[in-house]
């Protein structure tokens, strides 16, 4: 996965140098409610990316974002099947369409896209209980048995997004967005994005 970044960052950067304008770098801190299976969990990633302007009212972006990266906590016999006893990673590299319209204040697109996800979840539940994706393992606790259901998948997913890039300076847009993310398996996000984009 690391390798596939690398080959992936050093291609957008080699286009980068050869562009003669309308290039712009990404950079978005966001918060995510992501579920897959019975894991669920809340948190912060980030993302980093390189878009190209097609026309006027297309942009092409291409980058590496983490959706989600939380660990749960030790499984508790009373509270088996909650957020708190469960743990779900999702990195991914993306490739998007975005449908633009700008005015003076900035620019407010929509987004189209797929990702590539590498997809890790864990959750525990009661021992009666059957996994809903992944494999079930015995995982014995004090007083009681539960099953563990986990899950590691590279998995295709889709994206849409709508937000706004305020514009700063000459080089520099505040970006928001929402976006909403679906894949096999059953997983799902929804995140609140916030960042610097800077057009070259």
């Amino acid at each position: 996965m690391k390798k596939t970044i690398l080959a992936a960052l050093c291609l957008l950067t080699s286009q980068t140098v050869m562009a003669n304008g309308g290039m712009y770098g990404l950079f978005s801190a966001g918060y995510a409610d992501a579920s897959q299976g019975q894991a669920g969990d809340k948190g912060i990633g980030y993302s980093f990316a390189m878009g190209y302007e097609l026309d006027k009212q297309w942009f092409v972006e291409g980058g590496f974002q983490q959706l989600i990266d939380e660990d749960g906590d030790a499984p508790v016999l009373s509270n088996l099947g909650s957020e708190d006893n469960s743990s779900l990673k999702a990195d991914a590299l993306y490739l998007a369409l975005l449908g633009k319209a700008s005015s003076q204040a900035g620019t407010l697109f929509y987004r189209v896209g797929v990702m590539s996800v590498k997809l890790e979840s864990q959750a525990f539940i009661g021992s009666g209980q059957s996994c809903e994706e992944g494999e079930g393992s015995a995982y014995s606790l004090e007083g009681g048995d539960a099953v563990r259901c986990s899950y590691d998948e590279t998995i295709v997913a889709g994206v849409v997004g709508l937000g706004f890039d305020f514009k700063v300076a000459d080089a520099w847009d505040v970006r928001i967005e929402a976006q909403h993310v679906r894949g096999k398996d059953g997983f799902e996000a929804n995140i609140g994005q916030i960042g610097l984009r800077y057009n070259f």
